[in-house]
This record gives C-alpha cells, structure tokens and sequence, in this order.
C-alpha cells in the first residue's frame, strides 16, 4: 500500500480529510441554508402536478423544473443527499465531542489539589472558624451532601481536601439534541419514501377504497354546521372503516380531528356540490298561452313524479354544473364544478310512453321547449337541492413516530441544556493554630448568581453550623 512521508497510508489521509470535511460547523450551516432555500422553493412551486402544468405554468423554466426534480423536490436524489449530509455532519461532530466530555464527566478522581487553584475561580471565598479541624470538617461534609452533591473527599497531612459536583448530565444536552435531530432526520427521509399524501371526494352512502391499503371507507353521513349569522361554522363526515367486509370502526371527523386506522390519517379537508348529480330538482309547469309557472314539483334524482295539471310525468336521469355543448363531438359537458349553469335532463312520459327527453336550464328558462310536441304547456327547471360531497385528504407518513420520538429527547436535551447547571466546588480544611481556614470556591457552565449562592450557603454554615438557614 502506497504511504506518504509521514507514515500515513493514502486511504488514511482520505479518511482524515473526509472526518475534518464533515467535522465542520461551515458545513453544518451551508447544508441548513441549502435547505431552508429549497424547502421554500418546495413550496413556491406546486408539487406533484403534471408535466404539462410547469410546461403551461412556467413556460421559461417547465423543462428545468422537470429535469431536477423540483416537480417532486422532496423525493429528490438530491434533497435526500442533504438531509444525510447534515445526518453525517451531525454524527461526526457527536463522536468528535463526546468521548472527551464523557470521559471528563466519569474522571471525578481529584482527591488532592493546590489549594491555591481555588483563588484563581472567579467565584470564591474563604472564612475562618474557631474550631478544630476535624469538626470542621465535619460540617463541610454534612453540608455538600445537604445539598445533593456527589462528593470525593481525602485527608493529606492533617488538611482535608473536597471535590463536589452536581448536574454533570446538563453537558449532554447538546448531544440529546444531536440524537433528536438524527431521528428527525431519519423520519423524515421514512416519511417521504414510504410515506405519501392523496385526496378522496366521496358522497354519502357510497364506499371508496383507501390509497394502497387492503380496507374501504363509507361515507355514512355528511353536514355542515353554522353559526345563528350562517356562517359556517365546521362541517363534518361520519366515516365507516369496512376491513375485509366487516365494520371495524365508525368515527365523526371535522377539521383537525381525523380518523386514523392501520397508520393512514383521513382528514376532513373541504367539500363541495356534485356537479353531475343532484339530490332533488324541484320542476314546475308553465302554461305557454298566459305564461303562468305553476308551484314546483320536488323529483328525487332517479325517480318519476306526476305534474299536477298536465298528464306527464317527470323522471330526472342527468345534471349538469355548468352545462357546455362541444360542437365539433356533439356531446355535452360540465365546464366546472360550480353551478353557473345548471341544467337538468328529464324523461318526460305521458302515461307509459317517453314522450321527449330534453335538456332544460335554471338560467334560461323556456329557451328550448321541453316539450315540443304539446303547445299548451311547458316544464320549467325552477331550482335544485344539491348533493354535497365530503373532501378527505389522506396521509400515510410511517415516520411520523421517528420524529415524535425525536422531539421528545429534543426535550430532554433543552430541559438537561438550560434548566439542569453542572456545578463544580472545590474545598479546602486547614488548621491555622486556634481557628481553621476553609476556602471554598468553583465554576457553573451557567447562572452565576445560583452559584453565588450556594457557595455563600456552604460557608455561612462552615460558619455557624445547624444555626445556618
């Protein structure tokens, strides 16, 4: 194997290079960047649409935003390759830091030290007590661990040596972070391979099979409720889970409360009239000589009623939203999905022989004759009762527990990071003569003035004993 001067084999300097490139806080914030930049052009530009839609809608850069992905950013080669870049940026500063802070927290093994290291803290103190040492020393022992330190203590040449701690866990905070947003990470990358979001209208009574799953859903009921102004206040599915023709599971669902079953979430997203079915058209009888309308006649969808005063009756078999006649294919159509042109096609019998089977229109009553053969009387599309469907979104997203589970830890992590203070205090019991002389001092990661504290706590009770607060 080639080596270079210094002894190091060549595929050792790379991997040295690789460990310093991803050991990088430079890295770490370009790889954030980057993706805070795409996140927001994931969200500029429509996902999931087809070609012809960015051809149309972004003529200069359709083909562009096809080819790269963008269409479908975050299933993109490349988005994932930064959500692991920041995965392996993560993981090495982790390994980076945390051996020598483990080891540092586990290392608690300083039975004696210079007493004068405790005056270089910048907080310290030192008083002297009429008292022997022993009994002194008595009291800095009954104090420390008063106050739930972990203590090592050691007597050399008549002194008595202390080193206490508390809160050491709080340095790995920052680690559980790092652990939290590796789960984050890795459910996010779960969610977006397996994972996947879609969309189902459906009517009452009628069943639909849920999105790559072996179960269906009816639709049992659908209402919408208002506030005393008619405004709307929420609307709401009752919604039936059939597994393998039996009824698990019934559930009403509104605005985020969904139902969930076997990990799919089905959502109530919006609603809307069915543009190709009505539940009544109310039709009424007009007299062609005084062009008097006589009172409507509601006719379920589907079914035959009898018109008052003529001898016809009516079945309604066809509607349309916004009716439209194409006149190259000669067919007919709904433009939208909104009722700026409803029109309803009736078969009209006269007893049991079908009579004429016209189109007639709310907008335009009277434009076509419904009955062209009767010159006394016509039929006319008064109104209608529309059919409401129920709009789900359904989302399937197996990641979702990975990322739950990482803001948990996250939790623990910022409770450890800015709520627990490692503390460290160093003491010092020497007998000067008739007094003895206790010096105490130390460090805290955070919150100096608690530090100052408790360091004012241990020596007003070296001091005074129990008589201390």
């Amino acid at each position: 194997m080639a080596r270079q001067s210094n002894g190091k084999s060549l595929w050792g300097r790379a991997f040295s290079n690789l460990w310093y490139f991803f050991n990088s806080l430079k890295l770490t914030i370009a790889v954030l960047i980057s993706l805070a930049t795409v996140s927001i052009l994931g969200t500029v530009v429509e996902q999931n649409k087809p070609v012809e839609f960015y051809l149309t809608t972004y003529p200069r850069f359709g083909k562009l935003i096809t080819a790269v992905n963008v269409d479908n950013l975050f299933h993109s080669w490349w988005y994932t390759a930064l959500l692991l870049a920041l995965a392996v940026n993560i993981i090495v500063c982790t390994f980076e830091r945390f051996p020598p802070k483990w080891k540092s927290l586990l290392n608690h093994k300083q039975e004696k030290f210079d007493p004068k290291v405790i005056e270089r803290f910048a907080h310290s103190r030192s008083v002297s007590v009429s008292a022997d040492a022993a009994a002194v020393n008595d009291r800095v022992g009954r104090i420390l661990k008063k106050m739930r330190f972990n203590v090592v203590s050691s007597v050399h040449g008549g002194d008595y040596f202390y080193y206490a701690w508390k809160g050491a866990i709080s340095r790995l905070g920052s680690d559980f972070t790092h652990i939290s947003l590796l789960l984050m990470l890795a459910g996010s990358i779960i969610g977006s391979y397996y994972g996947y979001k879609d969309y189902r209208f459906i009517y009452v009574g009628d069943t639909v099979d849920a999105p790559n799953a072996e179960f269906k859903i009816r639709l049992d009921k659908f209402w919408v409720d208002q506030y005393e102004t008619g405004q709307i206040k929420q609307y709401n599915s009752l919604i039936t889970v059939i597994d393998h023709g039996k009824e698990v599971l019934t559930k009403q669902i509104w605005v985020n409360e969904p139902l969930s079953y076997r990990g799919i979430r089905f959502y109530q997203s919006d609603y809307g009239m069915a543009w190709d079915r009505v539940d009544t058209a109310y039709i009424a009888p007009k007299n062609i000589k005084t062009g008097v309308v006589g009172a409507p006649v509601p006719i379920k969808w589907g079914a035959t009623e009898k018109i008052p005063g003529t001898k016809y009756s009516v079945k309604v078999v066809g509607y349309l939203a916004d009716f439209a006649y194409d006149e190259k294919t000669n067919s007919v159509g709904s433009i939208s999905a909104d009722a700026n042109n409803p029109a309803v096609r009736l078969e009209i019998y006269n007893g049991d022989k079908l009579v004429a089977s016209p189109w007639i229109f709310r907008n335009y009553p009277g434009i076509f004759p419904a009955i062209p053969a009767d010159k006394g009387v016509d039929l006319v599309f008064a109104t209608f009762k529309p059919i409401l469907y129920s709009g789900l979104s359904v989302n399937k997203d197996p990641g979702t527990n990975v990322v739950w589970a990482g803001a948990l830890v996250m939790g623990v992590g910022f409770i450890f990071a800015f709520f627990i203070f490692h503390r460290r205090v160093w003491v010092h019991v020497r007998q000067e003569g008739l007094t003895t002389e206790v010096k105490v001092g130390g460090m805290i990661n955070k919150n100096n003035i608690l530090f100052e504290k408790e360091l004012k706590r241990i020596t007003e009770f070296v001091e005074k004993g129990d008589r201390s607060k």
